[in-house]
């Protein structure tokens, strides 16, 4: 088990950015609201995930810059920097979310509303232990794989507590994962599916995984390696909401409305009646550390992509990649305090982000697409196919989700 954990870690890191708050609040909605029926969606978010970050960590290993430094050397500086500002608004509009949701994991446990007071203090310090780390861990990227696999090992063992409590169906649940496309034909209904998609989709995700497999020293020698780590990453990621849902489906379906599951707090104040405290505890523990998790690397994430996209260093630990995560997670910490302590609506997080997925989704894609095809005619370690043919579809389905997202806003629906 420990020459297994020691093998993998990139994909691990990815994982634990996706599997924040907003995706496990969705997830519960789903399966609230669809019960088990709507488990074939995640096989298929299943495979466009593995397909892009196998894309991403073979383009991490076989090219000789970075990402950003490929396009920027192809295409212009210009293109380098796009995705740099993309990946940027996406990681701060969502970080927002990630601080409201530490305050919403926090109270359910200490049995109250925290004061305006609490609040700016709990997320003063969060921010500040996070900043630090960031300033004082020496090699950076070994730190931070180590802590999400605890993160991650912490939110499997929380969930699938409550998933046995909860004792779902199996073989609903084994139905669930046939291919009912006529649910996308209602427009209720339809938002709620992309919703699901677009929490667990993290195509900026995994293009980091073209970053992560650099940081851990993988070369064209550790191409299987990095296939590996990508499938197992992507199924851990897939799994464990798969098993939010289908808990959500045993406990809330044609119970509970989904409109009442907005956060943690609402959650497991639902789960109570049924399981009792301890599930309540369970269940907020397992929230937390999805927060705390994509806390720290969904931070990283925006400020490493946008100081390789301006062209200031493609390593993690240099100043700059540290200044500018700094700078995603006060830009965060500000909207977050801000829809918290004031009458700030807090609806405008969401907006920011679905936003910002608009701006940066289809882009991120298409610059891996790009690359991608660019090594399918490289003389040696071409881009496999079926990587290439996932992300072109991944290209369609990201342009749906923006689409529909700026339909959404443009109150069109």
């Amino acid at each position: 088990m420990k020459k297994f954990l020691q093998s993998v870690g990139p994909a691990i890191v990815v994982a634990a950015v996706v599997l924040g708050p907003g995706s496990i609040t969705t997830s519960t909605k789903v399966g609230a609201s669809f019960g088990y029926d709507a488990l074939w969606v995640l096989g298929g978010v299943l495979i466009l995930l593995i397909g892009l970050a196998s894309l991403a960590a073979w383009l991490g290993t076989t090219m000789e810059k970075s990402l950003c430094g490929e396009l920027s050397s192809r295409l212009g500086k210009w293109s380098g920097g796009i995705i740099g500002i993309a990946a940027f608004v996406i990681v701060a509009g969502f970080q927002s979310s990630n601080n409201m949701a530490v305050v919403a994991g926090l109270e359910p446990m200490v049995g109250r509303e925290f004061s305006t007071l609490a609040i700016i203090l709990t997320l003063l310090v969060t921010n500040g232990i996070i900043v630090a780390i960031l300033y004082l861990a020496k090699d950076l990227y070994q730190y931070i794989e180590k802590l999400m696999k605890v993160f991650v090992g912490l939110m499997i063992i929380a969930f699938i507590l409550n998933f046995f409590w909860a004792k779902p169906s199996v073989g609903e649940a084994a139905k669930g994962f046939v291919p009912d496309f006529s649910m996308f034909g209602n427009k209720a209904q339809l938002l709620t599916l992309m919703g699901l998609i677009g929490t667990t989709f993290s195509v900026v995700g995994a293009y980091y995984q073209g970053y992560l497999v650099r940081e851990k020293g993988w070369t064209v020698n550790d191409l299987g390696a990095g296939r590996r780590d990508s499938i197992i990453g992507m199924f851990v990621l897939v799994g464990v909401t798969a098993i939010i849902m289908m808990t959500a489906a045993a406990v809330f379906a044609g119970k509970t409305e989904p409109a009442d599951l907005g956060n943690a707090g609402a959650i497991s104040a639902a789960l109570e009646p049924l399981f009792g405290a301890k599930a309540k505890y369970i269940f907020c523990f397992g929230f937390l550390a999805g927060a705390f998790s994509s806390f720290l690397v969904n931070a990283m994430i925006g400020g490493h992509i946008f100081t390789d996209g301006i062209g200031k260093g493609e390593q993690l630990k240099g100043n700059f990649t540290r200044h500018a995560t700094t700078a995603a997670l006060l830009v965060g910490m500000f909207i977050g305090i801000l829809a918290l302590t004031t009458d700030f609506d807090r609806t405008t997080t969401i907006v920011i982000a679905q936003a910002a997925t608009v701006i940066g989704g289809p882009a991120v894609v298409a610059a891996l697409l790009y690359l991608g095809i660019q090594q399918r005619k490289a003389a040696e370690h071409k881009t496999p196919m079926w990587m290439l043919v996932i992300a072109g579809i991944s290209m369609v389905v990201s342009l749906a989700v923006a689409t529909r997202t700026v339909l959404s806003l443009a109150g069109a629906i």
